[in-house]
């Protein structure tokens, strides 16, 4: 039998039952609704820390395997960032053979740079981390294996018994010459007369009317065109290893085609002949009939700095000569 409370009546003198107030029972109901709820949040507690949900398990699994990928990543970052050290290191060795002369090396803003990846790397979601990171190193690999079949054409090159360094077209075709003037690179430029957007095909070097222009490298002169229209009168020098050379809007010319000509000699003079707005050289490098960049073959005549400058400008330049 349940404990009763008992309160003494003076009127009947005895101890009669005490009633229970409203206070009273909504007090018991409270402490009762709290004592079960608190039993609910112990074994929930208890039940989550021994058993999982299907959710949970299948984020940890993600988790896990989020993880495995991360590391397997890393360890293959860290093999290619070292292939491509030893790329960089073999890269330098073949440019002193070939130019005489160590090759540029930039940084550009670096420390800038890495400050900003720091930031936007701590701001990214870990499995979006890990993606882009499994992509930039397919593409590093894809990079480094292209760079390894160049290296090794270079290779196969050098090897040969008739390849010299005066065979590439690597000197400035006027001096003297100053980077202040470049002109316009290869690239889509505004024409000076139309106002038009065209492609470029190569570099003008501002210099005076009757500057000499030197051939770039050791070849054979195939075809000399005097014209008044166009690139009016030019010269293209044939070099080994399907390179090729064109000197164009020029006053003179010194040589006739199928002469053989020397890196260095002077093969007429500046001018501005053809469609030109002031006397420059228009000087062209092919290889395999495809258009390059002629300031990359620059390096073996200019200083670091000076072909940092001389790049700037050819590259910002939006407006040819011709």
């Amino acid at each position: 039998m349940a404990n009763k409370r008992y309160v003494f009546d003076e009127k009947r003198g005895a101890f009669v039952p005490k009633k229970p107030t409203v206070g009273s029972v909504l007090g018991a109901v409270l402490r009762y609704v709290f004592a079960i709820a608190l039993a609910a949040a112990v074994f929930y507690a208890a039940f989550a820390l021994v058993f999982s949900t299907d959710r949970e398990r299948l984020l940890e699994q993600e988790n896990q395997m989020l993880s495995d990928e991360y590391a397997a990543l890393t360890a293959q970052l860290d093999r290619i960032e070292g292939t491509v050290g030893n790329l960089q290191v073999r890269d330098r060795e073949i440019y002193r053979e070939l130019f005489g002369a160590d090759p540029s090396n930039y940084i550009i803003e670096a420390e800038d740079t890495l400050l900003q990846l720091g930031g936007e790397l701590e701001a990214m979601q870990e499995s979006d981390l890990v993606w882009d990171t499994y992509a930039l190193t397919n593409r590093v690999e894809s990079t480094a294996s292209q760079v390894t079949r160049w290296l090794a054409e270079i290779d196969t090159l050098l090897a040969g018994s008739t390849t010299k360094p005066t065979a590439v077209p690597s000197i400035i075709p006027v001096k003297p010459f100053s980077p202040l003037q470049t002109g316009a690179s290869v690239g889509k430029k505004i024409t000076p007369f139309y106002k038009t957007i065209r492609e470029h095909t190569g570099i003008d070097l501002v210099v005076p009317a009757g500057t000499l222009v030197r051939s770039s490298a050791d070849g054979k002169v195939v075809q000399v065109v005097k014209s008044e229209k166009g690139m009016g009168n030019r010269v293209t020098v044939e070099h080994a290893n399907g390179l090729q050379t064109v000197y164009a809007h020029l006053h003179s010319i010194k040589v006739s085609q199928g002469q053989s000509v020397r890196q260095g000699e002077v093969i007429g003079t500046v001018g501005q002949s053809g469609s030109c707005f002031a006397p420059c050289l228009h000087y062209e490098v092919l290889r395999g009939g495809f258009v390059q960049e002629p300031v990359n073959y620059f390096f073996a005549e200019l200083d670091p700095a000076t072909f940092h400058e001389m790049m700037v400008v050819a590259l910002t330049t939006g407006q040819s000569m011709d």
